[in-house]
């Protein structure tokens, strides 16, 4: 496709080119080719050099000043999205659904663009962005974003994801990481109960998610009452990703998925394990009288970064079978226990004071226990737990980033699907933050793309240059940006 684009000169003159777009096979990427037509008169027509194709360039002339510019809109915040979301580890599992549902593309790029808005408004956002003039795109309005999350919180359309999603993945890492976070809401759900969210009781679901350990890649999730312990809901999600067929032979948890049946469970599954051992249980109490005061030591010295620790490593039961207790002693938390234990006691009277309970509480400050169905060295074991970190990085980004409290949703097919919704646009805002890395946060790609916009025409899509920065974003992303878009 070609257009012409018109150029002031500082003379006051100005001249018409004839621009389109060329394949550079080389380069692998569209380019633009600009030619010479003439001056521009007062009256908008153009006086072409006096040649002896002067008719023929007249008769192009007309012919590129039949397409009339319709509107400008934003262009460079939804094409960035839209793209990645394209290039992201979901789009195939998902092909499918997006020639079904071309709406899910659309609401993807508008919750990611425009994280806090409530979805009612995806329309406006609509009307202003290039999407809009998408024709196989529906509009976005209130009662169609309720039908497709009815459509997604559908039990066969989650399945069929995670039965291609995690067969792909499978391919990769077989370590995963699992944990769980709170979700306080105040829909009307059987889901929704009473459980503990940030030191307070709330109404909640308890969501649960499953991580690839080195790509930090979100694998798989579920939702559950909010009061249901973390520690009976490990049988059913290994059972659930071995249904889906997905192999993995060692899994890092947070205390509250330890317990010795869990253990047992891992074990028959031929999983090995990393995680801390709660405190309230025998073995920590035996593990903390018999090594506590032979853990501050020179030789047990770890460095992990700028922290230093000491480790020490014991092999030991772990409820009928061998297993590796790792104590681990950090200087700068031992402080901040103790200063805390003193304060609580000046405050106590004395008639309720304990000496022994007080006694073992400075032992074991700044002192906690990872147990390992597997020896792993001792100056390795901080780097591999505190991968878990990662996990709570991603409930960060859900909640504060792509802000998905509060659910909106009453009705359980639409709340299964948001939580669905919300765990796809996860996949693909991680995807984004790493190609993005040192270099730019995701919040900033969108708002400096924000100002790339484009002219629609009849039939095509025309988009200017680029500045340096949206240059770098979407070379960064891997995004290739073209001069036009035909067929709009």
């Amino acid at each position: 496709m070609a257009f012409i684009r018109k150029k002031k000169m500082p003379s006051g003159k100005i001249y018409a080119y004839e621009v389109r777009s060329v394949w550079d096979a080389e380069k692998k990427q569209s380019r633009a080719v600009s030619k010479y037509l003439g001056i521009v008169n007062v009256d908008g027509s153009i006086t072409t050099k006096s040649t002896a194709d002067e008719r023929k360039v007249q008769q192009r002339i007309k012919k590129l000043s039949i397409q009339k510019e319709r509107l400008i809109q934003n262009f460079g915040n939804g094409f960035l999205i839209t793209e990645s979301i394209k290039k992201s580890a979901i789009y195939q599992p998902l092909i499918e659904l997006f020639e079904k549902k071309p709406a899910l593309l659309a609401l993807m790029a508008y919750r990611l663009c425009q994280p806090g808005a409530p979805m009612y408004n995806a329309h406006v956002w609509m009307q202003g962005n290039f999407l809009h003039a998408e024709k196989k795109i529906p509009p976005l309005s209130s009662q169609d974003i309720s039908r497709l999350l009815a459509f997604l919180g559908d039990e066969s359309v989650q399945l069929e994801f995670f039965g291609k999603y995690l067969t792909m993945e499978e391919k990769h890492s077989k370590n995963i990481i699992i944990d769980a976070t709170s979700l306080p809401n105040q829909s009307a759900s059987d889901f929704n109960a009473w459980g503990y969210a940030s030191g307070s009781v709330e109404t909640q679901f308890r969501f649960h998610c499953v991580v690839d350990q080195v790509t930090k890649k979100p694998l798989f999730y579920r939702h559950l009452p909010g009061n249901i312990t973390d520690v009976s809901t490990l049988q059913t999600t290994i059972q659930e990703l071995k249904k889906q067929g997905f192999q993995y032979n060692f899994a890092l948890m947070d205390a509250g998925y330890c317990s010795e049946s869990n253990i047992h469970i891992l074990r028959e599954n031929n999983i090995d394990f990393l995680m801390r051992l709660t405190a309230k249980t025998r073995l920590y109490q035996d593990m903390m009288r018999q090594h506590a005061s032979t853990l501050e030591n020179m030789s047990n010295v770890v460095n992990y970064g700028k922290r230093t620790l000491f480790a020490q490593v014991v092999k030991h039961d772990l409820y009928g079978t061998p297993g590796y207790f790792y104590l681990l002693l950090d200087p700068e938390k031992k402080v901040k226990d103790i200063q805390s234990l003193i304060e609580k006691r000046n405050v106590q009277p004395e008639e309720e004071r304990d000496d022994e309970t007080d006694k073992y509480l400075f032992s074991k400050a700044g002192i906690f226990i990872l147990i390992s169905s597997k020896e792993i060295p001792k100056q390795d074991i901080l780097e591999a737990y505190y991968t878990r970190q990662s996990i709570e990085q991603i409930f960060g980004f859900a909640k504060d980033d792509l802000d998905c409290l509060p659910l909106r949703c009453h009705s359980e097919d639409t709340i299964r699907g948001y939580l669905f919704l919300q765990f796809l646009l996860l996949i693909v805002f991680i995807e984004i933050r790493q190609k993005l890395f040192n270099h730019f946060t995701v919040d900033q790609a969108i708002l400096i793309t924000s100002a790339l916009k484009c002219k629609i025409y009849s039939d095509q899509l025309i988009i200017p240059e680029l500045t340096k920065e949206q240059k770098k974003i979407f070379a960064l992303a891997d995004i290739l940006v073209p001069i036009e878009i035909a067929g709009i």
